[in-house]
């Protein structure tokens, strides 16, 4: 295959190089179908992974296979993209998930970070992507929001922009694109952009110190992308559109344009958030005029824009409501990204191969340096916060029975998610009862009947979108809250297997840890804790202030920092 100059290009394949497709739209299609289907909409991405498009299909062998026959098939090479926020596992079933971007926060060692990067790299860049949607560069400065917690860094922009910066490093120096993401930053508000437009109220002089600082970081070492998200900027763009709804960056061309291109200089690909999400369609504005207006406020890459973009892209550039010289600016940055990439290189090595050849699935095995890793960042993460009644570490000679009680969304799976952590207390000769959920007396019951235990391990599992718009307990796991503090005979060591802030629920609780993450290495570290096997080496990346002095819905920024959002949103109300 010989490389193709921008000068070759069909309108409809410029138009394709701005569409990110959903992996789930192709996934079926046999090899003339999908002949078909890129002579039709010749798309310039795809984005994949099972967290999105289902587990079966998400598993590394299958993806493979589609990836390699897309890029066979495709007239141009493809970008391949996914939400590869922690590690190439976590989007790719067969690899290795790390534990989530807080617990490296926790850790706070930029040469680790780097090797975050890298090893999600080598094990994604095998399967076939060359894209990370991440890292994730948002701050957690409001302890209510519900969509940033684990996904992020922390809190302090010096300590995110450090570690970011290394991450984005150990990616694109192994192959695999980086995006900080969500452009222009959220964690500020307690709205979730996948439901309503979230607001980051900063002042403009607080938002350079704080956002646009970090932000320019990561440019300094040359992230090949950004993602715009579905949040407002009242500074920057103080208009409203239909429905008084404020404008979030992917339709603000003064944020997109005005600030990140111009005043920031960001030369890069802008790539949208998922626009089936309601920060972005939960307007009075139809889907098409939407589309037009983010296209024409500076997004280069419209992530899942619809099945009718093409022919929608097609009358607004025929009708002057896009201008081709605008169109012509985005598929050159893609291009460029593309040829960074090596992609043209990579396809035309690709289709010299018939597309039945064999694939090395040998390959897809998790990488034995990325499971260590994981490990690694599992054990040096943990977080003692509380040990006032000196619990920890529990004596192996005297503690021979423990209750190990979960509160969870999900009661589904519950045991066996947490066997990680239940089979290791039993291999080393301790007897454990589980209990889930449930009633607010079942515990008090215990005791009422001469139960008793040397150790009581109540777990929190508290993951992003576990319960919708919330990373607090409620409902039924709210009940575990209840039934914990009835108790008389027990104490309660506390653990959290996500938020960081179930703390200000347990502003009572005398033996807290945070562990950050639900996966099995952290539990299997969590069992050598418990014991004092391993020591409990993280440092909070976020600003615990005292438990009891945290009023409902404040932000977590300095007191004589004015965070009053516009539009009469009042932040937590």
């Amino acid at each position: 295959m010989q490389e193709i100059h921008f000068s070759q290009l069909s309108l409809r394949e410029k138009i394709g190089q701005t569409c990110q497709i959903h992996g789930k739209d192709i996934g079926h299609l046999n090899g003339d179908e999908l002949q078909a289907y890129f002579g039709e909409r010749p798309v310039g991405s795809i984005f994949l992974g099972s967290e999105i498009i289902g587990s079966e299909t998400g598993k590394a062998e299958k993806l493979q296979r589609l990836i390699r026959q897309c890029q066979v098939t495709s007239r141009l090479p493809l970008s391949i993209a996914g939400d590869l926020e922690n590690g190439a596992g976590g989007a790719i079933r067969g690899l290795t998930a790390f534990p989530n971007l807080l617990a490296l926060g926790a850790m706070n060692d930029p040469a680790a970070a780097y090797e975050y990067g890298r090893w999600t790299a080598v094990e994604a860049v095998r399967v076939g992507f060359n894209w990370s949607f991440g890292p994730v560069v948002d701050l957690i400065l409001n302890w209510l929001n519900p969509v940033v917690s684990i996904r992020s860094l922390g809190q302090s922009p010096e300590r995110v922009a450090e570690l970011a910066a290394a991450l984005i490093r150990g990616c694109q120096d192994h192959g695999l694109s980086a995006t900080a993401k969500h452009f222009p930053g959220d964690g500020v508000d307690f709205r979730d952009q996948h439901l309503c437009v979230s607001i980051n109220s900063l002042s403009e002089k607080e938002w350079h110190r704080i956002f646009g600082s970090l932000y320019e970081t990561c440019f300094a070492v040359g992230v090949h992308a950004v993602m715009a998200g579905h949040v407002a900027l009242p500074w920057m763009e103080p208009e409203l559109g239909t429905g008084r709804s404020p404008l979030p960056a992917t339709t603000s061309r003064r944020i997109l344009d005005g600030l990140l291109r111009e005043r920031m200089g960001f030369e890069g690909v802008i790539v949208s958030d998922a626009l089936i999400m309601a920060g972005f369609r939960g307007r009075t504005a139809t889907h098409a005029d939407l589309i037009v207006e983010a296209f024409n406020a500076g997004i280069d890459v419209m992530l899942w824009p619809g099945a009718d973009y093409f022919d929608l892209m097609e009358r607004a550039l025929d009708e002057g409501r896009i201008a081709h010289e605008r169109l012509d600016q985005s598929v050159k940055r893609i291009l460029e990204m593309k040829q960074r990439q090596g992609l043209f290189e990579a396809a035309r090595a690709a289709k010299e191969l018939p597309v039945s050849a064999p694939v090395e699935l040998s390959s897809l095995h998790p990488e034995e340096g990325a499971v260590r890793f994981a490990e690694t960042v599992a054990e040096r993460s943990l977080t003692l916060v509380e040990n006032r009644r000196g619990l920890l570490p529990l004596d192996s000679a005297k503690t021979r029975r423990i209750l190990v009680f979960l509160a969870t969304p999900r009661e589904k799976g519950a045991k066996e998610r947490l066997s990680p952590l239940l089979n290791a207390l039993e291999k080393r000769g301790v007897k454990v009862d589980f209990h889930v959920n449930g009633n607010c007396l079942d515990l008090r019951r215990k005791e009422a009947e001469g139960e008793y235990y040397d150790a009581l391990v109540a777990v929190f599992e508290l993951w992003t979108h576990g319960l919708k718009n919330t990373m607090r307990p409620a409902g039924e796991m709210a009940e575990g809250l209840w039934t914990i503090q009835g108790l008389e005979t027990m104490q309660p060591i506390i653990v959290s297997l996500g938020s960081p802030f179930l703390l200000y629920d347990v502003p009572w609780s005398e033996t807290y840890i945070n562990a950050y993450s639900p996966n099995p290495a952290t539990l299997a570290a969590l069992e050598r804790a418990l014991f004092g096997e391993i020591p409990f080496e993280g440092i909070s990346p976020v600003n615990l202030q005292p438990a009891w002095s945290v009023a409902e819905g404040s932000c977590l920024l300095p007191a004589e920092q004015s965070i009053v959002p516009r539009f009469e949103l009042a932040m937590g109300s």
